[in-house]
């Protein structure tokens, strides 16, 4: 008779809910679960496996296959050591505010089963202590039932508004143990999410009162595009009430060239607002100081009334400040945010509603009339902005990012990563972001070394489809885990590196040349250890090496277009990974 062991459980409870990947880089603490993977019996359920090189890959890797998804990749590390390399993906995904399901390695806590040396400093107490701070739940359960229990509240927990990554330890022990008689699975419903409700009764009453009577309603948006059903949904809400949009970009929120999204531009029109609508916004401050002038609390000087909807309270760390400035609101509603749009949909779209009424619909058209102009001349100014770059010596990132557009605009692409904010900020004004899904975001919590990785997992998730991922990678974060070249290389991702190379950090250079400039000295010297200039890196060959397909370095503006139109051929034709690198000013 075949003895069936714990792990194998794990692996049925991965197969149970969905799981079909995970991402490891392979450690002796989960040796028990790895070999039920590669289990020739389990081969019909076993999720298939992504070999990383590093942790911190691992991590990224499902981070970004759950934002190009929605589904779950499921992610091991090894031991603590392991689970300290992976530490900052993890707090990237928290800030970012996506569910990660992350097991560990440890032990065997028992110390009389222990091996002599490896298996004590490999051991901890309380291993979950070193993400505790920055994930939403996390158990370090001793004996198989315990495990089950943790592996399914987990689950659970993590997919609950808010939702966040979540950490269990696997005692290195009890997963190699025979499966104890009666321990098995809970019904795979058992992990199914709680739910908030709508936005209802006096609250629906109370806001929907408000949008009525304002003159300049704003509506901010920041993490709704997570549920990609939620865009069209905003427009028709936007388009029915004659709202100013403002899309603070952590997903595809909002298409960026409808006329009402004014985001990124100047101008005194949104400081008149006197309500604002806030739809999952982290950083409240800083979205209302962006059209507002704001008191020393951060509350509008001119008194604009401020609604907030969404999850963002239900989930705070008492470690990690990503919570942001404390804004004293005039109204805070925890509700679902799709079925609450759809529920002020509702009530505005009403033909006999009030907002029916000729006094509102005139005044409607008059605020959508002003916003087009603003967006119009904004969008306008932008392009030209980067015309006029392609005549530099030097590439500029605006220059770069609109002829690498020019190459894939009739493409069907997604933009998995946009490598910094500079980058991020001219893909924001330059390209159509139209589809939902179609932009996934920066890295959440402002740690390098996500987006070659977190590329790779957004591209797995569309290996079948013909989606073309692109990773516009800043180099310096490519730097942090150049290893995921190997996993890129040898699961035939099919994904367009473009290595966006200024051959600086340059976030640092600028803090530096500000912080000279403050103290009149020499800003001529703010790129020492700020600067790859007497050490630069070969990106092309140190892909090669890796087995990754490259064309020749890009120098010249007027190569960027055809360049990229040849590594797109290249990727269509073979379904295979390529990297292009920019030299950049």
């Amino acid at each position: 008779m075949t003895t069936s062991y714990f792990s194998d459980l794990v692996v049925e409870f991965l197969h149970q809910q969905g799981i079909d990947k995970v991402a490891f880089n392979p450690g002796a603490s989960f040796r028990g679960v790895h070999d039920s993977l590669v289990h020739a019996d389990n081969a019909e359920i076993a999720p298939e496996i992504v070999m990383t090189c590093h942790e911190e890959i691992a991590v990224a890797v499902a981070h970004g296959y759950h934002k190009a998804s929605g589904r779950h990749m499921g992610v091991f590390v090894h031991a603590n050591v392991g689970l300290l390399h992976a530490s900052m993906a993890v707090f990237n995904a928290w800030c970012d505010r996506v569910p990660l399901f992350v097991l560990g390695g440890n032990g065997p806590v028992d110390a009389g089963k222990r091996r002599p040396w490896i298996d004590w400093i490999h051991t901890s107490q309380n291993i979950e202590s070193v993400v505790k701070d920055y994930v939403k739940w996390c158990d370090q359960p001793i004996g198989q039932r315990a495990t089950v229990e943790s592996l399914y509240r987990a689950f659970k927990l993590m997919n609950t508004p808010m939702q966040a990554p979540v950490f269990v330890a696997l005692d290195f022990d009890v997963q190699e143990q025979p499966l104890e008689d009666g321990v098995r699975l809970l019904p795979a419903r058992a992990t199914e999410a709680a739910r908030l409700p709508a936005l209802n009764g006096a609250d629906l009453d109370d806001l929907t009162g408000r949008l009525l009577a304002a003159r300049l309603p704003v509506l901010v948006v920041d993490f709704s595009g997570r549920d990609p059903g939620t865009v069209a949904q905003l427009v028709a809400l936007a388009d029915a009430l004659g709202l100013a949009v403002v899309d603070r970009g952590n997903r595809l929120n909002f298409p960026n060239t409808h006329q009402l999204n004014v985001s990124h531009t100047t101008g005194t029109l949104l400081s008149d607002a006197d309500l604002v609508l806030a739809l999952e916004v982290q950083d409240l401050v800083g979205a209302l100081g962006s059209f507002l002038t704001l008191t020393d609390q951060g509350a509008p000087a001119n008194g604009a009334d401020i609604v907030t909807l969404g999850f963002n309270e239900l989930l705070t760390s008492k470690w990690a400040a990503d919570y942001q400035q404390f804004v004293p609101v005039t109204r805070a509603v925890a509700a679902d945010t799709a079925d609450s749009v759809a529920a002020l949909r509702t009530v505005v779209e009403d033909p006999a509603g009030p907002f029916a009424a000729p006094e509102f619909t005139e005044r409607r058209e008059q605020r959508a009339k002003a916003l087009a102009d603003l967006h119009t001349e904004a969008r306008a100014g932008w392009a030209r902005q980067a015309e006029e770059a392609k005549g530099r010596d030097r590439i500029h990132v605006s220059a770069a990012v609109d002829e690498i557009h020019r190459a894939v605009r009739d493409e069907e692409w997604i933009l998995t990563n946009t490598g910094s904010l500079t980058i991020d900020g001219w893909v924001k004004k330059l390209w159509p972001l139209e589809r939902p899904g179609s932009y996934l975001g920066l890295n959440g919590g402002g740690g390098l070394g996500y987006g070659l990785g977190a590329s790779i997992g957004a591209a797995l998730a569309h290996q079948s489809d013909g989606t073309l991922c692109l990773d516009l990678q800043a180099d310096g974060d490519f730097l942090y885990t150049p290893s995921a070249l190997w996993t890129l290389a040898a699961y035939d991702v099919p994904l367009l590196v473009i290595v966006m190379n200024n051959r600086l950090y340059l976030n640092s250079t600028q803090h530096a040349e500000r912080i000279a400039g403050n103290r009149d000295r020499d800003i001529d010297r703010a790129h020492i250890a700020t600067s790859f200039y007497d050490r630069p890196v070969d990106f092309v060959t140190l892909a090669r090496s890796f087995g990754v397909h490259t064309l020749p370095r890009v120098e010249r503006v007027d190569a960027v277009a055809p360049t990229v139109r040849e590594a797109v051929a290249h990727i269509k034709e073979h379904g295979k990974p390529v990297l292009v690198e920019i030299l950049m000013e």
